[in-house]
């Protein structure tokens, strides 16, 4: 009895603590970054009302059982989510707004009602007690993952209120674009060049595109302050419930959540930083909701084929359409990802149909899941005419993805120098790759996988459908992340799922192996003990190296937290740049279209037209919340289009020659309503003329409104 007192004191402090260092993180980025608190709650009761309790509802009404919190917690975001975006395109297919601003509240509110009036249900765990279950390595999890998030987040970008100049990194621009223009209509116009239209992995932007929508919040604060909130939400309740679920011993969930942080897997730009994590806790391209929906989707299976099972190998229609509902949301969070669980999905199918371990009507689901995502990503994510950014007209690249590894090069001269045949330095070069993927994973997901494998091929191990489809993305995943071209190094993607299904695959194996162990002697019981020892110095290795990467980070927060300081003129905004943006937006039309000569990213003696990453700059659209015409915008113009994109940049060209006598009729030619000298870029005479009247002024922005003909 004393044990468990004490294990419960040891809870309960850990509880308070972890809520005092969020408490601690959350006003560092309120006080010193200006972080706006009432619109931080505004975001929280929108997430509730709108996203949260609807989607509680769903799992309710399915009658979802489940004695872990978390799982109730992340398939209430994702069906919620879901149900967001569904109102969202709905109201737009029949042109009814009040259906995105009052379908989830109304929800909300009959749950309400019927929650006060029905009576308590006995013997029902309350959210208090599923609180004080919650392990002390959770809590450790919890603060590292809101640590990460905020330090790559929040911590880099202060207030443009408060700032001399801002720092965005181009990607939250590009992003912050997108949900300007969702929340104006669908489809997705490009924030920077009017009339064109932009297929783009948009469900994201569409939900925070929501309250940018009704309350008028700005796109900006929802990416830089907000996210890094919903990010650690997402991600702690989905990976938390992923190895409740599914691993082999459940109570372990909160240690097994907190190794995967601490093995800071896929090192590869420096020999301490996590790319995995700058992804998915970062989010950029939001992939970490890829990820984690992803996760929540192999879990919800589980209760799938529970129910199957329970109604004699019938299909269960209600989690049929839920699943259905994850894969469509999945596909527009993040397509490859949804590829890599659907082609899972018929890979494990047909192996079941192979040994005979699965019935012919799971072609239905089958089925289904294909036709949502062909829906979402044929109508969605590439429509007919739009633009996109493929980085490339080749379907197959092999192992580009290993070109962002910092080893990559000087190992490969030195297995030169030693006069190693191609194959032996293939598999040199792949070997050390899954070292630096899987850090202290490579041994017991290589192990188990193949001993797995072994054991189902040979029947002597029962075939469990949402089990296997976790070992099916693992193999799918890396294989695509290797083989295929998707825009750039963003095969990533593919290759993150795989990375985040491994540990799961690897606690298996370890969970087996120690019930093998107990009963195991000689080699066999010193052969466990070797490779858990193994397991153990190399996560000791990869929690160093974690926290020299935290480290690392720490000074360029603290320099953020200076509203004096001034960046990089080609990576960030001034507050005087800030204010012309701002005026733009009080005192123009809302479909005014805007011209810059602002290159962003790169000084102009190294900007190229080829190089769409040379044509990131987004920023006086996203803070002006309108559209621009801007000389070469890069990312929905793709290869092919370089023509396209060298004939904006002379047109634009036109409008800022002080000899062109005609640079109005150019303008008007365009549809051009104003025209941005960025003048901390470009040293331009006065452009007033008979077209040209000067609006606004400041030190570093000239605007001209372009006059009628007449």
């Amino acid at each position: 009895m004393s044990y468990l007192r004490n294990v419960k004191k040891y809870n309960l402090a850990a509880h308070v603590i972890t809520v005092l260092f969020a408490a601690e993180m959350t006003a560092v980025g309120i006080i010193v970054y200006g972080a706006d608190v009432s619109a931080l709650c505004l975001f929280v009761l929108f997430m509730i009302v709108y996203v949260m309790v609807p989607g509680y509802v769903i799992t309710r009404l399915l009658k979802i059982d489940t004695p872990h919190l978390s799982t109730i917690l992340a398939l209430s975001l994702y069906s919620g989510w879901a149900l967001c975006v569904l109102l969202y395109f709905l109201a737009d297919i029949i042109r009814f707004n009040l259906l995105v601003a009052a379908g989830c509240p109304l929800i909300t509110v009959c749950w309400l009602i019927h929650e006060i009036k029905k009576p308590k249900e006995p013997g029902r765990i309350s959210v208090r007690e599923h609180i004080s279950r919650i392990p002390v390595s959770f809590c450790i999890f919890f603060v590292l993952v809101l640590l990460y998030a905020l330090m790559t987040t929040q911590y880099l970008y202060m207030s443009p209120d408060l700032s001399a100049s801002i720092n965005v990194n181009p990607d939250k621009a590009y992003h912050m674009g997108l949900i300007d223009s969702l929340s104006h209509d669908y489809p997705l116009q490009s924030p920077w060049i009017q009339g064109r239209f932009i297929s783009y992995h948009i469900f994201t932007e569409v939900l925070y595109a929501i309250p940018v929508r009704l309350f008028g919040m700005e796109a900006d604060f929802l990416l830089l302050s907000c996210g890094p909130y919903l990010t650690t939400f997402a991600i702690c309740t989905s990976m938390y419930s992923f190895f409740a679920e599914l691993s082999h011993k459940a109570e372990r969930a909160g240690a097994y959540c907190l190794i995967v942080i601490l093995s800071n897997p896929f090192i590869a730009k420096t020999f301490c930083d996590s790319i995995a994590f700058k992804f998915i806790i970062t989010n950029d391209n939001t992939s970490g909701y890829g990820v984690m929906s992803s996760m929540t989707f192999v879990v919800l299976l589980k209760y799938f084929f529970e129910e199957y099972e329970e109604k004699g190998k019938r299909i269960p229609w209600g989690l049929t359409a839920l699943l259905t509902a994850l894969m469509l949301l999945i596909a527009g969070i993040k397509g490859p990802m949804g590829i890599v669980l659907l082609a899972s999905f018929w890979g494990t199918l047909f192996l079941g149909w192979i040994l005979r371990q699965s019935k012919f009507n799971l072609a239905i689901p089958a089925v289904t899941f294909t036709a949502a995502f062909a829906i979402v990503y044929m109508t969605i994510l590439g429509a007919k005419g739009r633009g996109e950014a493929t980085g490339g007209n080749t379907l197959f690249d092999f192992a580009n993805i290993t070109n962002i590894c910092y080893w990559k090069d000087p190992l490969i001269e030195h297995l030169k120098a030693a006069a190693l045949p191609l194959p032996a330095r293939l598999v040199i070069l792949m070997i050390v790759f899954l070292l630096f993927y899987l850090t202290a994973f490579f041994i017991p997901l290589i192990v188990g996988y193949i001993r797995e494998l072994f054991l189902v091929l040979t029947k002597k191990k029962p075939y469990v459908f949402y089990e296997v489809i976790v070992y099916a993305a693992f193999l799918v995943g890396f294989i695509a992340m290797f083989l295929l071209r998707y825009s750039g190094h963003s095969q990533i993607y593919f290759g993150l799922l795989s990375l985040f299904f491994a540990p799961l695959i690897s606690f298996w194996y370890l969970e087996g192996a120690e019930d093998r162990y107990r009963v195991s002697k000689g080699f066999r019981k010193g052969l466990y003990i070797a490779m858990l020892s193994v397991f153990v110095v190399s996560l000791a290795g990869t929690t160093m190296l974690l926290t020299k990467s935290l480290l690392n980070i720490y000074p360029d927060d603290i320099r953020h937290a200076d509203p004096t300081v001034e960046y990089d003129m080609y990576t960030s905004m001034s507050n005087d740049e800030y204010q012309a943006m701002e005026w733009i937006e009080d005192n123009t039309p809302s479909d005014a279209l805007l011209a810059t000569d602002r290159y962003y990213s790169v000084p102009l003696d190294k900007y190229s037209y080829e190089d769409r990453w040379s044509n990131r700059f987004f920023l006086y659209a996203s803070y002006s919340n309108r559209f621009c015409y801007i000389a070469g915008s890069g990312y929905n113009l793709g290869r092919y289009e370089w023509p396209t994109r060298l004939e904006m940049i002379k047109k634009n060209a036109e409008l800022y020659d002080p000899d062109n006598d005609a640079r109005g009729d150019t303008a008007r030619e365009l549809g051009i309503d104003y025209v941005i000298v960025s003048k901390r870029f470009t040293d331009i005479p006065s452009l007033e003329n008979k077209d040209y009247e000067l609006c606004y002024q400041n030190d570093d922005i000239d605007i001209y409104e372009i006059k009628d003909a007449s």
